[in-house]
């Protein structure tokens, strides 16, 4: 009997200080969790110096100016911190590799058109020898405009020449049009490795006088746009020279002929290359918004008056629909009414 009340004790004690050094444990991990926070805080880790590996960067390709200038705007600031906020000095810049033309460039894009359904004679674009439209046979509302050297799309559905197209169609529901978007992209092998992990964002339309204006709901809508973003890269947002597309975008009718089904899709995808990166000097914040005060930057949307209020300062990249060779960083600026603004961050070397 002794030996079993002494195997019951020490097998308590036993018990007893597994869960000590369990409790123990926690608290350590939490307490280290907590110590090494504090310690970023006070002492942030510093940027990587500069290298400008790629010399004097090319500026950044922002769209066609489609607002007015901001010189023409009265800023005034009122972010939380009551200042532009201090921005890191240095950031990395990606390469970004084009692909050249080649010999058999332009029999891969008819059959990639001939998947779609398009199979007339391409012609070529009288505006840009590296895009040729094809026309589908079997219905003649429906086009494709392809770039044979950066593989880039775009198939527009001439819905307005078709009045009967929204009568009794079943618009999907946000899961579906999610769904159905990237298995189209992954049927035809067009969906980036580098999106995975980035925003889908579902945009519900309806139709009037010919255009497609948004709507906040399925049950208003007659057409639904889904678009595909870049995650963050590095724990910095990616964006675009557009309010509200992305660079993949596929909006869908609510029709049951595959041919009447996709009224847009846009594919302006641009490789980068994150092995080959350099490290580029930074303007400081304040530059950043004294530039934008006096004229500078690249303005995606107004406010409804003269009179902007900056509330949100951040650096991001800047995915550009147009091709660039770097990806590079930006400041963005947003206020009320929709404001935003980009200014290039990099702070360049002077030139020799």
């Amino acid at each position: 009997m002794s030996s079993l009340t002494e195997t019951a004790f020490y097998t308590r004690r036993t018990i007893n200080w597994t869960i000590l050094g369990i409790i123990g444990y926690i608290f350590l991990r939490i307490f280290w969790s907590l110590a090494v926070t504090v310690y970023l805080t006070v002492f942030p880790p510093q940027a990587p110096p500069p290298n400008h590996a790629f010399g004097s960067l090319p500026a950044v390709a922002f769209p066609a100016p489609q607002a007015s200038p901001s010189s023409q705007l009265i800023f005034q600031l009122q972010t939380i911190e009551g200042s532009v906020p201090v921005a890191s000095s240095s950031a990395n810049v990606y390469f970004m590799p084009k692909k050249g033309s080649n010999l058999l460039a332009l029999s891969t894009a008819q059959a990639f058109a001939k998947r779609l359904g398009f199979t007339t004679t391409p012609v070529p674009e009288p505006s840009n020898k590296n895009i040729y439209r094809f026309d589908d046979q079997t219905n003649s509302l429906r086009h494709l405009w392809y770039d044979i050297v950066s593989t880039n799309f775009i198939i527009r559905y001439e819905f307005q020449q078709d009045p009967g197209l929204f009568l009794n169609s079943k618009v999907p529901s946000a899961v579906e049009a999610r769904a159905e978007a990237k298995n189209m992209l992954q049927t035809y092998g067009l969906y980036p490795d580098d999106f995975n992990g980035g925003d889908v964002r579902v945009t519900y339309y309806k139709v009037a006088e010919n255009s497609l204006i948004p709507v906040p709901s399925q049950s208003q809508g007659d057409a639904v746009r889904v678009d595909f973003y870049r995650p963050n890269i590095a724990s910095t947002r990616v964006v675009t020279g557009t309010l509200s597309e992305g660079p993949i975008s596929i909006v869908f009718s609510g029709s049951g002929n595959a041919k009447k089904r996709v009224l847009q899709f846009t594919y302006a995808y641009w490789p980068i290359d994150y092995s080959t990166v350099a490290t580029y000097a930074l303007k400081t914040s304040t530059q950043a918004w004294q530039e934008l005060q006096s004229g500078g930057g690249y303005i995606l949307q107004l406010p409804k008056t003269p009179l902007v209020t900056v509330r949100n300062v951040y650096l991001a990249y800047y995915d550009s629909v147009s091709p660039q060779t770097y990806l590079q960083p930006v400041f963005v600026f947003e206020g009320d009414d929709g404001f935003i603004a980009y200014v290039p961050a990099i702070n360049q070397l002077p030139t020799e």
